[in-house]
């Protein structure tokens, strides 16, 4: 073959590649899911985070066709999920659970981190929040009220203990912000885990600590331990009378625990919209309302047109409380 009928082959050949692509593009799109996408919690199997990813999995599953398959990718406080999701293909078969760490704390905290939350990762639902209860052990913290408990800790500084999952973690940056403010001193005890946090504050090791409602109401219903405030914006059904941090005057203490569903950003746009609208029909459902309320878990509805600036205040709320207590990790 000559030259020139060479250059000219590969000249239609490159051209027919470009024309041929969106019409590519198109066409996923058109079959999307065409086989199981999977769903990474940040979480081992059986605790909150992954009680809600199972039930929004579920019911988005009978929506798309196929069903969603749910992996647990714990660790490295979220981090593991969030690289293994950076990794993966951009193309709607890999979708990512993802909350405060992965998405507003950790880029602050990690001195190096594998992924960009801000920009490696496309908002497609929120799924939904968990409140998290101000707990004490009354036999170590002899309090009834917030009022009553910052007092105390006016009197004592330093000596009132509080845990946490660990440095930089939310209960932790809760904890650090409400004393900050308070004008109080408390002690942080970090912990690498749930079950070993509420142990030692059953058995009085240590006085206090914010939790998962799911864990703590039962424990103040059995008199075991004493709720003195939720993080949530406005009080939750779940214990009515139970005053919040932002009514106790701590307004930017608007904190539960919430998780979003999140693709890579550079899934083509009719796969987003496909994902978009069928996660937002099962969250706007009453039955997946009354699945999380079973759970103690409530719907918090943020359209992905407001998510950019939700996202924003939160990465802005939570790097300012990294920077306040100067935890950071390797």
């Amino acid at each position: 073959m000559a030259r020139q009928d060479k250059l000219m082959w590969s000249r239609r050949t490159l051209l027919g590649a470009a024309l041929g692509a969106p019409f590519a593009f198109g066409a996923a799109a058109d079959s999307y899911p065409a086989r199981s996408p999977r769903l990474i919690v940040p979480f081992p199997a059986g605790g909150p985070t992954d009680v809600l990813a199972r039930i929004a999995a579920e019911r988005a599953g009978e929506r798309l066709g196929q069903r969603l398959v749910v992996e647990n990718r714990g660790g490295a406080g979220g981090n593991i999920a969030g690289e293994a999701a950076t990794r993966a293909e951009a193309d709607g078969y890999t979708l990512l659970v993802a909350g405060q760490a992965i998405l507003a704390i950790n880029k602050a905290l990690y001195k190096t981190l594998g992924y960009d939350p801000a920009t490696d990762f496309t908002f497609i639902g929120m799924l939904g929040v968990i409140a998290n209860v101000l707990l004490v052990n009354p036999a170590v913290v002899p309090v009834n009220t917030l009022a009553e408990l910052i007092a105390r800790a006016k009197e004592k500084p330093g000596e009132i203990s509080y845990a946490s999952n660990g440095p930089g973690s939310l209960t932790h940056l809760t904890c650090a912000i409400l004393a900050h403010q308070a004008g109080i001193e408390l002690l942080h005890v970090p912990y690498q885990g749930a079950a070993p946090l509420m142990t030692d504050l059953l058995a009085g090791r240590i006085g206090m600590t914010l939790t998962a409602a799911s864990a703590a109401l039962p424990l103040v219903q059995s008199g075991k331990l004493r709720a003195l405030a939720v993080t949530t914006g406005k009080r939750s059904r779940f214990s009515p009378d139970l005053p919040t941090l932002v009514e106790s005057g701590f307004p930017s203490l608007d904190a539960p625990t919430w998780f979003a569903v999140v693709a890579r950003t550079s899934t083509p746009a009719p796969i987003l919209a496909r994902l978009r609208a069928d996660f937002g029909a099962v969250i706007a459902s009453a039955d997946y309302a009354a699945a999380l309320e079973k759970n103690f878990m409530e719907v918090m509805l943020v359209p992905p047109a407001t998510a950019e600036a939700f996202l924003a205040r939160e990465r802005a709320l939570w790097s300012d409380a990294v920077r306040l207590t100067g935890a950071t990790i390797e």
